[in-house]
């Protein structure tokens, strides 16, 4: 499997990745209505700026996108790690969080955070990201997705211990 910066070229196959990723595992925790406005949100346009602005990332085995993540430099945030229902349990989402964190040590953060939806906070939590508190992530058209914000303090790279 290869990590690797994600292109506009990548858009549609991210786009799937996020949809099916939404629509085949949240629906223990969400309504229909809520799943289906988180799937269609971003539009596809939406993406096209944090794809040129190098902040998007994909897992990619044989030429077919298995998921992608998305990093923002600027506050340390994880905005994504998407992952096709059929790749879970291979290592994906641990590989696309695995490049969060070093772009995350890179850039000088000591933790990082991350607002997951319910079905993704045991995934969170066995990486080491700690509960903090409950929010509400405000969708298009007034709906609300229940989330929890999470942190991580990031170990130091080897060598660089004080």
């Amino acid at each position: 499997m290869l990590v690797r910066t994600a292109t506009i070229e990548d858009r549609h196959a991210i786009l799937r990745v996020h949809a099916q990723a939404i629509r085949r595992t949240a629906s223990a925790n969400y309504t229909p209505e809520q799943i289906e406005a988180w799937a269609a949100f971003p539009p596809p346009q939406g993406h096209e700026e944090a794809l040129r602005s190098g902040g998007v990332f994909v897992a990619e085995e044989d030429g077919s996108i298995l998921g992608y993540g998305q990093f923002d430099a600027n506050t340390g945030e994880v905005e994504a790690t998407y992952v096709l229902p059929e790749a879970h349990g291979r290592g994906v989402g641990r590989a696309l969080l695995a490049e969060s964190e070093a772009r995350a040590r890179r850039a000088g953060f000591k933790s990082i955070f991350l607002s997951a939806s319910l079905n993704a906070v045991p995934f969170y939590e066995r990486l080491g990201f700690e509960t903090q508190v409950k929010r509400f992530y405000e969708l298009p058209g007034g709906l609300h997705l229940e989330c929890m914000f999470m942190i991580k303090q990031l170990d130091l790279p080897p060598g660089d211990a004080g």
